[in-house]
């Protein structure tokens, strides 16, 4: 895995013989670049101000992936972290910290809004140093935005949403209904795994616990859940798009 910082700029010469850098967005455009290796890489936002971030080209074949936020479990139950996407609660410091890093909402914006970044997902204990950075793809949801658009979106209730894949302890489902609340000002969005047992599909998920939250929140957590596993145990959220080569 790549770990040294990078910076794309591509010129591209226009008939008017000007050169004009291109300054990637999202990890998904640097792929289509120049970018071949998972690392850290320096984005642009809408304004055009540069950010690090880390972008997985590897874990999930013919997808590319930016890095928003990755929190471990203690940091996770933190005022300051305890609030949904729509809220601007940008991590300190200049690189990526896998236990406190977030963007601002601006630059989570400026990817979400990028042409080709049509899903989003939530992974458990992403390892750069790894090959490929996750082991498998237990503990993992993936979420396309025509299906569900309300990542920004504040509410105290949930929606069924569809989604691509959903697994949580090792019980997984494809193109299901699974109940992921919106989150506010006084709680991350997350999934209710036990709520996913009785509503929306109905999913056959044994030994949950009273209440059990999964990639978000987490007051009410489970231990054999990789992202609650243990206080050091981290929740990492992407939004990315598939590649066309």
């Amino acid at each position: 895995m790549a770990l040294s910082y990078s910076t794309i700029i591509v010129l591209i010469l226009l008939p008017s013989a000007l050169l004009t850098p291109i300054k990637p967005r999202s990890c998904l455009q640097a792929r289509s670049l120049t970018a071949i290796n998972s690392g850290h890489y320096v984005l642009f936002d809408g304004t055009n101000k540069p950010f690090t971030t880390y972008c997985d080209f590897e874990s999930d074949p013919g997808f590319a992936w930016t890095l928003i936020e990755s929190l471990s479990l203690a940091k996770a139950k933190t005022s300051k972290y305890r609030r949904n996407f729509s809220y601007n609660t940008e991590s300190d410091g200049c690189g990526v910290d896998w236990s406190e890093y977030r963007l601002s909402k601006t630059r989570m914006a400026s990817v979400k809004n990028s042409a080709g970044s049509n899903y989003f997902r939530a992974t458990c204990n992403f390892n750069a140093e790894l090959d490929k950075g996750l082991l498998d793809h237990r503990d993992y949801l993936r979420v396309a935005f025509c299906r569900y658009n309300s990542l920004f979106s504040t509410s105290s209730s949930y929606t069924c949403a569809t989604v691509d894949y959903f697994n949580v302890r090792g019980y997984s489902c494809r193109q299901c209904t699974i109940p992921i609340y919106f989150g506010n000002q006084n709680y991350h969005m997350y999934v209710d795994v036990s709520r996913a047992t009785q509503s929306c599909s109905r999913l056959k998920i044994p030994d949950t616990v009273n209440n059990e939250e999964a990639f978000g929140r987490y007051q009410n957590s489970n231990s054999k859940f990789r992202c609650s596993n243990s206080s050091t145990s981290t929740t990492n959220w992407w939004i990315g798009g598939t590649l066309i080569e």
